[in-house]
């Protein structure tokens, strides 16, 4: 056996390959996984998404290329977890129910993710967006579409979403 050499506060000890796989496969064992989602989680994931997905379309049009980017990745990667946990059933109807947009499920069809995510997408961006380029069945300038745009923005509180708390 090969001695592996760690220090430990000040001291150097000599472990073998063989006891080191053993504590690292035990630590990860036994410690409680950050990264284990309930059901509940999942299905929030489709709100997460729906809002990042409307926040992203604001964006853009209020010219934040890179709130723009950063909403839209969000959305894209937590749509992609919840397609992936619905697929698996993961998630259960009750907290699909009482967590996900209703548009969202019914959206949920098509030959991959990618594709329902992309209706996913397309149906945000209308509702984000119905009153921005037209006012009370006017058309808006596109300085006052900006405006509105950051407005709205600022109302939905896009700047928190996906943020680490």
């Amino acid at each position: 056996m090969l001695p592996v050499s760690s220090l430990y506060f000040g001291r150097i000890e000599s472990l073998s390959w063989k006891h080191l796989t053993i504590v690292a496969l035990a630590s990860v064992l036994l410690a409680p996984s950050a990264y284990s989602q309930s059901s509940k989680e999942f299905a929030q994931m489709a709100r997460a998404t729906w809002s990042a997905f409307e926040c992203a379309s604001l964006a853009s049009v209020a010219g934040d290329n890179e709130e723009q980017k950063r909403t839209f990745e969000y959305g894209y990667e937590q749509g992609k977890q919840f397609i992936a946990a619905i697929q698996a059933k993961k998630v259960k109807k009750e907290d699909l129910s009482t967590e996900a947009p209703a548009i969202v499920l019914m959206l949920l069809e098509g030959p991959s993710p990618d594709f329902m995510l992309g209706r996913v997408f397309e149906a945000a961006q209308d509702n984000a967006l119905k009153d921005v380029f037209n006012t009370n069945g006017r058309f808006n300038l596109p300085e006052q579409q900006q405006s509105i745009a950051r407005r709205k923005l600022w109302q939905m509180n896009c700047m928190l979403i996906g943020k680490v708390r």
